[in-house]
């Protein structure tokens, strides 16, 4: 079983170190990413169409241009959510508002305030893709 991740995060700093953090961490590791949700909706529709499995892990910032992590959510759980990707929010934001409108989302896993370190990952990756039970949240 392949460790595939997708980064979808406008923030070019933040998506380096996350797949820094993660290649360094799970060298197998297939990460793919995209500075907008448009980008990222474009690629599961290939991967669909394709017959391909999507990621195991979907890290997905909130505030993007064009489409915001939000509408990507919509536009997810309306073609996707059979699927089988974990998704976890992530923001700047504090704001509970913006945590609890991702958390209405089935889809959604967890969220996560930016910027992320080796442990949240390690949480989401030994959880949610290899089963290990966990002691605490993210």
């Amino acid at each position: 079983m392949a460790l595939s991740i997708m980064i979808v995060d406008n923030d070019q700093v933040n998506s380096f170190v996350l797949k820094n953090i993660i290649t360094r961490n799970y060298s197998e590791a297939q990460i793919s990413m995209f500075p907008d949700g448009a980008d990222a909706l474009d690629h599961l529709e290939k991967l669909n169409s394709d017959g391909e499995e999507f990621p195991k892990v979907i890290l997905l910032d909130i505030y993007m241009p064009i489409i915001s992590g939000f509408e990507f959510l919509e536009k997810y759980v309306d073609e996707y959510q059979h699927k089988s990707s974990n998704i976890f929010v992530m923001s700047n934001s504090l704001s509970k508002e913006d945590q609890q409108r991702a958390n209405e989302f089935s889809v959604v896993r967890g969220f996560i305030t930016k910027p992320l370190i080796y442990n949240n990952i390690q949480f989401i990756i030994e959880t949610y893709v290899e089963g290990k039970p966990s002691k605490s949240d993210i």
